[in-house]
């Protein structure tokens, strides 16, 4: 039987809350991706070394507040991309996390871009300002940015990638992430030597 993308979703959303309380993740702690399928991979945080990196599309659309945004604009940057929704209880618990982590890794050059999936602009407004995540959002009412990253599964959130200043994915959280640990991560990433121009 075939679900709509929400049902689906919120299903996941379930399931990774179930195994986040439960502790079944299956790539604990940093490493190599579990799986090629991100719908098969485990919750939790990989990272990818510097000469396996793949590349992501660049994401446009329009913010929450109405606005154009692509993602090209932050190429020099750390993104970090956060698929999310108002109705996603792990989101409600991550998301305060988050906008804490932006506000202190932003000198260091990291850009947080949401991904509101599957949700009304009014609620998704709502939603963010609680939880104090005042980084743009694209409002991804249909689901075809998070479809178009193929790192992350299209039917679970909250899913997260953090791409190098060359906007190639460096890591990717999938389920709620570990507050300490990510903002380790993204200061790790934040310092990597760039290359040289010729």
């Amino acid at each position: 039987m075939s679900y709509p993308f929400e049902v689906r979703s919120r299903i996941a959303a379930v399931v990774l809350l179930g195994c986040v309380l439960t502790g079944c993740t299956s790539s604990s702690g940093l490493g190599s991706p579990a799986a090629t399928n991100p719908n098969q991979a485990g919750v939790g945080t990989s990272t990818y070394s510097s000469g396996q990196r793949p590349s992501v599309p660049v994401l446009t659309g329009k913010t929450l507040d109405g606005s154009s945004l692509s993602t090209s604009t932050y190429l020099g940057k750390v993104l970090v991309l956060n698929a999310w929704a108002s109705w996603c209880e792990p989101c409600q618990e991550e998301s305060p996390a988050l906008a804490r982590i932006a506000g202190k890794v932003k000198e260091l050059g990291v850009q947080f871009v949401g991904l509101d999936e599957e949700d009304t602009i009014a609620n998704a407004t709502a939603f963010a300002a609680k939880a104090g995540t005042s980084y743009p959002h694209l409002f991804d009412d249909k689901g075809d940015l998070l479809a178009s990253l193929r790192q992350l599964p299209t039917s679970g959130i909250p899913s997260t990638l953090v791409l190098d200043r060359q906007g190639r994915v460096a890591a990717r959280v999938i389920g709620v992430i570990h507050e300490t640990e990510f903002r380790t991560l993204l200061t790790s990433i934040a310092a990597e030597p760039t290359p040289s121009s010729s």
